[in-house]
């Protein structure tokens, strides 16, 4: 009994050290795309100085997690929980490259008076972001119900993407501009990429809880 208690303890830390590391990678994506909206180079440089943090938080993660498995031989559903706990930590890691890409975008076109951000790409980084809050809350609470949404929250930044480069593209002919929307291709593309790393943090939450797999980003 003593073992299963200090055993369920190494558990909740487990699972702390990743809510940790999901709400650093969230302020890390609402820094790195509010740099980019105010061409703010101070901001951007942090978030990119702060991917080391992530990366280091993201490996400690998956050591402890092989760690528990290595020494406390988990019964099946516990199993579950370590490797979905590698996993989603390797998701939150590549979002926060994504991150880092969008604060090099703001760096790269900081010195010039540019035009303002899109109104759907705004609409597409609000969308991103609470897609990454929805799918950590619901890998917290076991929430499988809750994960199964983000399929069709998705599919709203899929089809606000779509509007987005077709906007961007057209855009892009225009010579004293092109540099500026050519980036912000880019980072369009990186909110997208940001979206479907919440649904794959879905579908590991339905794994955990449903021990099934499901796709939410066919």
């Amino acid at each position: 009994m003593r073992a299963r208690v200090h055993f369920d303890h190494d558990l909740a830390t487990l699972t702390d050290e990743l809510q940790q590391l999901g709400n650093t990678v969230i302020d890390a994506v609402q820094e790195a795309f509010q740099a980019l909206r105010e061409r703010d180079i101070h901001r951007a440089q942090r978030v990119i100085e702060g991917d080391r943090t992530i990366n280091q938080a993201e490996r400690d993660i998956e050591a402890h997690a092989l760690r528990l498995i290595a020494t406390q031989q988990p019964v099946a559903s516990d199993m579950r929980r370590l490797i979905v706990a590698i996993e989603i930590a390797g998701e939150l890691e590549r979002v926060a490259d994504y991150a880092k890409g969008i604060a090099r975008m703001a760096l790269r076109d900081a010195p010039a008076p540019l035009p303002a951000l899109p109104a759907a790409m705004e609409r597409m980084a609000h969308l991103a972001i609470a897609m990454l809050r929805k799918a950590l809350d619901s890998f917290i609470g076991k929430n499988s119900v809750s994960a199964e949404t983000l399929a069709a929250d998705d599919n709203e930044v899929d089809a606000l993407y779509e509007q987005v480069e077709a906007m961007l593209t057209r855009q892009m002919t225009e010579r004293e501009t092109a540099q500026w929307f050519a980036g912000l291709l880019f980072a369009a593309h990186y909110l997208e990429r940001m979206a479907d790393r919440a649904t794959n943090i879905g579908e590991r939450v339905v794994y955990l809880v449903q021990a099934r797999m499901v796709e939410l980003n066919p």
